[in-house]
């Protein structure tokens, strides 16, 4: 069988929940979870029901990609988006408000909660992060003059896979940062990387290789990629032409601008060039007429010829 992908890309939905989110390879969520998670040690995880419904009417249902309850009660969502939108970090923030109500809604005598994370694994970058340049970036409610932790309760953190340029050949063997060239990259590749020797990418590299897959699976993995990159490419090819487009446009108003400036640069330069002439041509007739007069008036035509400028021979002549 002939593919043109050989692993699955793990931005696709349904590959990301085979390697991270099945109760078979949970090992995996919990070796990422440790790695982007510093604060706790997460020994194992529930996977929990990924949709909530408000007790309230008409609010909105959410849908998480992956809802996971640890050992000690902590929530983490996991949520992957591929593109951008708008008010990203605000559905997060809502996301987590369900989570506080979920715990304070179910009897509890206080307004305790444990703790929840929300993880973001993003295929572009916040605009909120754009002065940052490190990939993994961590928001807790701190108060702003001393940088003082009001809870510990709520963490977000988001994952901006554009900010990591290693190459596989670049790699050093950290795991975190494997998982994140693994996450971005794994589509394009045909081989494993030599440096990934931890034993988690066994995992990892194993279960999204298409062809151990079941057909149903593959089929439907593959679709998803193969519209993406058709996707993909009708939106470079649009940039490309609106590219191109923009710079005819500027050329033709460049052009356009150019003859412009030259009409009104040589209209001005001939209307100079004929008044100069025109004034030159009435100050000699001029000149001629006086000389005439005077020499009605009997002047001599050394005289004449230092009260006009005319030369000798130009008196004469008339």
């Amino acid at each position: 069988m002939h593919l043109d992908f050989k692993y699955a890309d793990l931005l696709d939905d349904l590959a990301f929940k085979l390697v991270f989110g099945q109760e078979s390879t949970k090992n995996v969520m919990i070796e990422f979870l440790n790695q982007v998670i510093t604060d706790r040690k997460i020994v194992d995880v529930e996977f929990a029901d990924k949709e909530i419904h408000p007790n309230i009417r008409d609010r909105k249902t959410s849908i998480y990609d992956l809802l996971c309850m640890t050992d000690d009660g902590s929530r983490i969502i996991v949520e992957l988006q591929k593109r951008k939108q708008d008010s990203y970090a605000e559905r997060m923030l809502y996301y987590s408000m369900h989570q506080i109500l979920k715990q304070v809604e179910s009897g509890a005598s206080s307004f305790d909660f444990c703790p929840i994370y929300v993880i973001s694994i993003l295929n572009f970058t916040l605009d909120q992060n754009d002065s940052i340049a490190d990939v993994k970036t961590v928001y807790r409610l701190l108060e702003e003059t001393h940088n003082t932790l009001l809870t510990d309760r709520l963490t977000y953190i988001f994952i901006e896979l554009p900010k990591f340029k290693k190459s596989a050949e670049e790699l050093t063997g950290d795991v975190l940062e494997g998982m994140y060239f693994c996450l971005k990259n794994m589509s394009q590749l045909q081989e494993r990387p030599i440096a990934l020797t931890h034993g988690i990418f066994d995992k990892i590299f194993g279960i999204s290789e298409l062809l151990v897959m079941d057909e149903d699976t593959r089929d439907k993995i593959i679709e998803n990629m193969t519209t993406e990159r058709d996707f993909k490419n009708q939106l470079d090819y649009a940039r490309k032409v609106a590219i191109a487009e923009g710079l005819a446009e500027g050329k033709a108003q460049g052009i356009a601008q150019g003859i412009a400036q030259g009409i009104e640069q040589g209209m001005a330069q001939g209307m100079a060039q004929g008044m100069a002439q025109g004034m030159a041509q009435g100050m000699a007739q001029e000149k001629l007429q006086i000389a005439k007069n005077m020499l009605a008036m009997g002047l001599d035509t050394e005289t004449i010829s230092k009260a006009t400028g005319l030369s000798v021979d130009e008196i004469d002549n008339l």
